[in-house]
């Protein structure tokens, strides 16, 4: 039993990691292809545009070959886009300069083009797929040759730090650009060798003609499975789009020379009754759920979504419901599609509605996109209405299942006499709204950024709070406290402004400045005759970044014992390997590192085993409760903790005569407070250390 509980568990953290490995290359994929959602949409305006003109006879032979030139040069954009906007997103994740990563990841797709031979019409095809892809391997060999200190140009931002980054991507932009040369080599050798050419030809040739179910279905079933992934399902199946497209043209000419549409299944087609409400016909779903789902959450979401849904955009529906990695759904959002498809044909070859012939981009609005596509035929638009309906039923059942479902998730405890529900918990997913999240998490960034512009105008400065023994009463160390000071000299302290830097993700970059600074500090105290330990507070990002860890070793190594590195509980709680070995090399050169604000927040006493600790920071919260004898005995208990693992003890907040008093007890004990001194200035400090017979 033992055994495949051990089974069990190994399972799940494979399938767990397999699946967090995935799913980050595949969300980027699907939030870059969302990106260009108004350019398909710009695209279909102009193609709707073009089709309104032939529909009410309007003579523009000039504007309509602008418009077909206009559309054309968008469809040859699509690699390039395709590179762009999720190269876009994978440098968010490899934390990468998006600019210059967009920009190379552009100019990769044509070095391909350009070694595969772009003049042939096939490598079009071929480079939607490269346009896809290479993102997914070209970001993350950035991100790893930039890594190598060979390859960096500049290692300050004196010059800016977009002067920087571009600088610094040079040297692997041009490798990747050789390994991305390379890899379109083989992809043309392989486009070769087995007749790439005649296959990509033989897609393009999809005899909609004679099979106008099985080819119709086969873009439907890809189409729905792609965005169960959250993968654009039009864009990733541009080759496909394209002979549906040369079917409607050929249908178009037909009946303009007085004959009859030969092709039943075409683009508009798909568009008037296979995708009625987007991808998976959703228009039906949402209808459906709007009518007899039991949760308000779900009908909410529905109703929201059926005015995008009446023009073929059906993403609120895809990432609200969710209809995306939702297994209860994907069978109906699959199913759907395909009954639509035989539907369409049965119904289009019965003579009962005209067939298409004018083209009606996906992103046209129904009843109007079957009345206009089908020359004005009033039939279309009836069918179109019967295919909503249609599909209302097809997801009723699956609808009823999720209902079920989520009424037998209630658990009832007869021993207990309750229950457990799970309301709580659907109520959080299924009033989350993709959509207005994007819109809170953009306005925080736009706000962060705001913050960010005023932080260029203001002042970083440190101050120095002194630590005192209470055996001596001299001046055993000093704390440094990072500082803000605006143009009108108002100061602000860290509590003001450091939650600003945590949410833009730069506190690391806070600990690198402090550290940099104190270092300087060390060394013109040292020649002025003061030698004494500066205590720097350092971030769980920094210690678990080693890189960092590496520059800080090295700087601090040249005033070894003098920069002391004060930790919060909370920063123990991260990687704990990484934050051990960061512990380690600090403690190598010199260092000391001091638990701070010991006893609040996270507080576990198995750190005190787990880590090399060698001082405790106790909290000021224990100082004001010293005036209760329960507070007295929590202190008491503190300090012999810290005796009994021979830690050193620094006692913070410490502002009365009675707080001291108390403290001064203790045996070996170090404080810092008002009582003493606040912060002050590096000059202030050293003149006080003068005063106070430093140690």
């Amino acid at each position: 039993m033992k055994n495949n509980n051990s089974m069990q568990h190994l399972f799940t953290k494979l399938v767990s990691r397999t699946v967090e490995a995935l799913w980050s290359p595949l969300r980027a994929v699907r939030d870059g292809m969302l990106w260009l959602v108004p350019c398909l949409i710009l695209s279909n305006t102009l193609v709707f545009t073009s089709s309104l003109l032939d529909f009410f006879g309007f003579s523009a032979p000039i504007l309509q070959e602008n418009l077909t030139q206009l559309i054309d040069m968008l469809v040859r954009l699509y690699p390039y886009l395709f590179a762009a906007s999720i190269s876009s997103m994978f440098a968010i994740y490899w934390r990468l300069p998006r600019p210059p990563v967009v920009i190379l990841n552009m100019a990769y797709v044509a070095v391909t083009a350009q070694v595969m031979g772009s003049e042939d019409k096939a490598v079009d095809t071929l480079l939607l797929f490269v346009g896809l892809t290479l993102p997914l391997y070209a970001v993350p060999l950035l991100s790893k040759i930039k890594r190598f200190r060979w390859t960096r140009v500049l290692s300050s931002e004196i010059a800016g730090k977009p002067v920087k980054d571009s600088m610094n991507l040079m040297l692997p932009g041009v490798i990747v650009a050789g390994l991305v040369a390379v890899v379109a080599m083989g992809l043309s050798w392989v486009y070769h060798l087995f007749d790439m050419e005649i296959m990509l030809q033989t897609l393009h040739n999809t005899d909609f003609e004679n099979s106008p179910i099985e080819s119709g279905a086969v873009f439907a079933s890809l189409n729905s499975v792609l965005w169960f992934l959250g993968i654009h399902g039009y864009y990733a199946l541009t080759p496909l789009v394209e002979p549906l497209v040369h079917a409607l043209e050929i249908n178009r000419t037909t009946v303009m020379a007085g004959g009859e549409a030969p092709n039943v299944m075409n683009l508009s087609t798909m568009a008037l009754f296979v995708f009625v409400g987007g991808a998976g016909s959703t228009l039906g779903l949402s209808f459906a759920v709007l009518m007899f789902s039991k949760s308000t959450k779900m009908r909410l979401i529905a109703l929201t979504s059926i005015p995008l849904g009446l023009f073929n955009i059906n993403e609120l529906l895809l990432f609200g419901l969710p209809i995306i990695f939702n297994l209860r759904l994907f069978l109906p959002f699959l199913l759907t599609p395909l009954i639509n498809v035989w539907v369409a044909v049965l119904v289009l070859n019965s003579g009962l509605v005209t067939i298409p012939y004018t083209l009606a981009p996906l992103t046209s609005p129904v009843v109007i996109n079957a009345y206009i596509a089908t020359g004005g035929d009033i039939a279309a638009v009836v069918f179109q209405i019967a295919i909503v309906v249609m599909n209302i039923f097809v997801y009723l059942p699956f609808l009823k299942m999720v209902d079920e479902q989520a009424s037998k998730q209630n658990v009832y405890l007869p021993s207990l006499d309750t229950t457990y529900t799970r309301k709580e918990e659907e109520a959080y997913v299924l009033s989350y709204d993709p959509v207005r999240e994007s819109l809170l998490r953009l306005r925080e960034i736009e706000v962060t950024q705001l913050h960010m512009e005023s932080f260029s105008h203001r002042e970083f400065f440190l101050e120095f709070q002194p630590q005192i023994s209470c055996e001596t009463r001299r001046v055993v160390g000093v704390e440094a406290l990072i500082r803000v000071k605006d143009q009108q000299g108002n100061v602000e302290l860290p509590g003001d402004f450091l939650p600003v830097f945590e949410k833009a993700q730069m506190m690391s970059d806070i600990d690198m400045w402090v550290v940099d600074k104190c270092v300087e500090q060390c060394h013109q105290w040292m020649g002025q005759g003061l030698e004494i330990p500066i205590s720097v507070n350092i971030t769980a990002d920094t210690l678990s970044d080693g890189h960092r860890m590496e520059r800080i070793v090295t700087k601090i190594s040249s005033i070894p014992g003098l920069i002391h590195f004060e930790i919060t509980e909370g920063a123990l709680l991260g990687n704990e390997k990484m934050v051990g070995d960061s512990i380690r090399r600090l403690h190598k050169v010199g260092a000391s590192v001091h638990i701070d604000d010991f006893g609040t927040g996270y507080s576990s006493l198995s750190y005190l085993n787990r880590f090399d600790i060698d001082a405790l920071k106790i909290d000021q919260s224990f100082v004001r409760a010293l005036a209760d004898e329960k507070g007295k005995k929590v202190f008491n208990g503190l300090i012999a903790i810290a005796h009994e693992l021979g830690m050193k003890i620094i006692v913070e907040g410490v502002e009365t005569q009675e707080q001291y008093n108390y403290v001064a007890k203790k045996h070996d004990v170090k404080v810092q407070g008002w009582y003493f001194a606040r912060s002050m200035g590096a000059n202030d400090f050293f003149d006080y250390s003068e005063r106070y017979a430093r140690a």
